[in-house]
């Protein structure tokens, strides 16, 4: 497991379950957010390129010998105010460098893992700042419950018939072997053409070892890989992104060639930009993810603050980084057409209003979405 030093009674929880299922031995990995801001204000400069491949290397033969992967996701939004936004993306880069052999294990589905919210009172006062804390935590956990469906009389139940409801409609458009994605609302008129040999994940995923787990919780989306060079057309975000405590609003963005040519937003267009000037790549698209206006994410009309939940509320595309678990196969020849960068930032923009279209290779076209909810 990873998780926040605030999330150790969940840890202790998940812990005492492990070893009453049979699990031979469970770790956590303890995040300090107070060390990691104390390296950003104090740490000299080359530390930010600095990040410990030896860890890296424990977790990977762990997960090479049958370990399963948890991680719990606590987010500290405030954590980093005031850090120019080329800082933390120079240490995230190297710590995604370092961690590039772990991270393929889930992000191309060798193993069975997770990922779960846990509430930081940090998270709450972001998304409740008029609340007294323990107030603020309390109602963001209610939603959380609600969202994730734990609040159901019976959640793996509800968890089973939701998953399947995914999973018939993931093996439905993978039939279908669309060549484009149209998105289309009436402001939006957006392109997206897919990687040859591309697959849609969602839903249960089965790890190379046989397991079935549901990989992201909450899970509302179904998500396959774009080609980086065929994204055409203009898109404006619905929600707004929340990036290292900064907020970047009312956002319209132009592809061409699969190209992020013009980025304008209202509010943080320089956060969004500092972000995406890494290299090209950080500017071109490594997934496109649908998701029906009406799920538990959406319909609770707030920001989370947090990407592991808001991109269960709207359609998203993300800069950077392609997941290999979208390929047919990971050696596919059409390879070149994935995008490899150091980042992966989801935006939305899917609406009440939306429209999506399959587009064949040969030209027909399709319903997959109108306004805003699945008729395929």
């Amino acid at each position: 497991m990873t998780a926040p030093l605030e999330a150790a009674a969940l840890v202790h929880d998940v812990t005492r379950a492990a070893y009453q299922q049979g699990a031979r031995l469970v770790t956590c990995l303890y995040e300090d957010p107070a060390m990691i801001r104390t390296r950003f204000d104090l740490a000299g400069d080359s530390s930010l390129d600095y990040a410990p491949g030896w860890m890296s290397q424990g977790v990977s033969q762990a997960l090479e010998g049958g370990a399963a992967r948890l991680f719990i996701a606590g987010p500290y939004p405030d954590l980093l105010n005031g850090i120019p936004p080329q800082k933390v993306l120079r240490a995230h880069t190297s710590a995604a460098r370092a961690s590039s052999q772990e991270m393929r294990f889930t992000s191309d589905s060798l193993i069975n893992w997770s990922v779960v919210p846990f509430v930081t009172e940090s998270w709450a006062r972001m998304v409740f700042p008029d609340l007294v804390p323990a107030e603020a935590v309390l109602r963001l956990w209610e939603a959380v419950f609600e969202v994730t469906r734990a609040d159901c009389p019976d959640p793996v139940g509800a968890w089973s018939r939701h998953t399947s409801s995914l999973n018939s409609r993931r093996e439905i458009l993978q039939a279908r072997r669309f060549d484009t994605l149209h998105f289309h609302d009436g402001r939006t008129d957006l392109r997206i053409g897919l990687v040859e040999g591309h697959r849609w994940v969602g839903g249960s995923t089965r790890g190379a070892n046989g397991v079935d787990c549901v990989c992201n919780i909450p899970s509302e989306e179904l998500f396959t890989c774009p080609h980086k060079d065929r994204a055409d057309g203009r898109v404006f975000l619905s929600k707004p992104l929340a990036i290292a405590g900064d907020l970047v609003d009312d956002v319209c963005i132009e592809f061409r060639d699969g190209l992020a040519v013009s980025i304008r937003a209202r509010k943080g267009q320089g956060v969004l930009e500092n972000l995406l000037s890494g290299n090209e790549a950080s500017r071109r698209l490594g997934e496109i993810a649908l998701v029906p206006n009406s799920s538990p994410v959406s319909a609770r009309g707030f920001l989370f603050y947090s990407a592991l939940l808001d991109e269960n509320a709207a359609s998203h595309f993300a800069f950077g980084q392609s997941y290999g678990a979208c390929l047919i196969s990971a050696r596919s020849t059409e390879k070149s057409g994935v995008n490899e960068a150091p980042i992966h930032i989801d935006c939305m923009f899917g609406t009440a209003e939306m429209d999506v279209d399959g587009i064949s290779a040969e030209g027909r076209g399709e319903a997959i979405l109108r306004a805003g909810e699945f008729v395929l």
